[in-house]
């Protein structure tokens, strides 16, 4: 599926906007798993895209983080604000390491893996939610068919994403932000120190590439001006990547992504 939808019923707005995920077909009749994990209530099942091919969702807190393709499929994104991140592959020359914050049932960090030559660093502060994607989301067949224990090309790291920016001493080509607390940023991630973190972990030329879900228009779109305003503090360059499909108006909430880079 690349840029369709999922059909039936609508999902409120959250991390993976209600005009990307469009509709479920039958959730309520459809068996799913139920966990606990620091952010609520974790729930998996399976719905179909408009082509009629099975996807797997995880949503937590009554919010859908992440989505899977089965099988031979895994690595291949669900959603299209993930597809925007490679952007970074477009816009830098030599990409080897990103850094993703953020992970839920590691969509983009298997897609790095399964489709780029680089190392990732993959940072998510629920060890629940990574047993989750291990078990369910193919993060354990992803280490084991590209070696990357014996290569170092992932690391799964357990913190969080400011704390980890402020601790560690790596360098990244590039920074993706995806981490939602019930559908929204944490507080914390949305500062000027941690834009400053942010700076200080990118190597000369790098980006950072966040997912903001918000109007493009409106007084609901005072959170998305707020955080470009913040990183055209910090930034030559401030880009915002619409996702929504051609029919969603300005007006409404969907994935944003918003990247910051210098001038090479």
């Amino acid at each position: 599926m690349h840029g369709k939808g999922l059909i039936g019923t609508v999902v409120g707005a959250c991390a993976v906007a209600c005009a990307v995920l469009l509709f479920l077909r039958g959730r309520s009749s459809k068996t799913y798993l139920k966990f606990d994990t620091q952010f609520g209530k974790a729930r998996i099942y399976q719905v179909a895209d408009d082509d009629g091919e099975p996807v797997r969702l995880l949503e937590v807190g009554g919010i859908v983080q992440s989505g899977t393709y089965l099988e031979e499929r895994y690595t291949e994104l669900v959603f299209e604000y993930l597809k925007r991140y490679d952007v970074m592959f477009d816009r830098l020359k030599n990409v080897k390491r990103v850094c993703v914050l953020g992970c839920g049932g590691y969509d983009y960090p298997e897609h790095l893996i399964a489709h780029h030559d680089v190392v990732v660093d993959a940072v998510e502060i629920d060890p629940a939610i990574t047993s989750l994607a291990r078990r369910y989301f193919y993060l354990d067949r992803l280490v084991e068919e590209y070696e990357t224990e014996e290569s170092g090309r992932l690391n799964l790291i357990c913190d969080d994403a400011l704390a980890h920016l402020e601790s560690t001493h790596r360098l990244y080509d590039a920074i993706v932000n995806d981490t939602f607390d019930a559908g929204e940023p944490p507080a914390h991630l949305t500062t000027s120190r941690f834009v400053r973190a942010v700076r200080n972990r990118l190597a000369p030329g790098g980006m950072y590439l966040t997912n903001i879900v918000s109007p493009l228009e409106g007084p609901e779109a005072r959170f998305l001006h707020d955080q470009i305003e913040l990183l055209e503090n910090a930034f030559e360059h401030v880009e915002v990547l619409p996702c929504a499909p051609e029919e969603v108006a300005d007006t409404e909430r969907d994935n944003v992504v918003v990247i910051g880079f210098d001038s090479p």
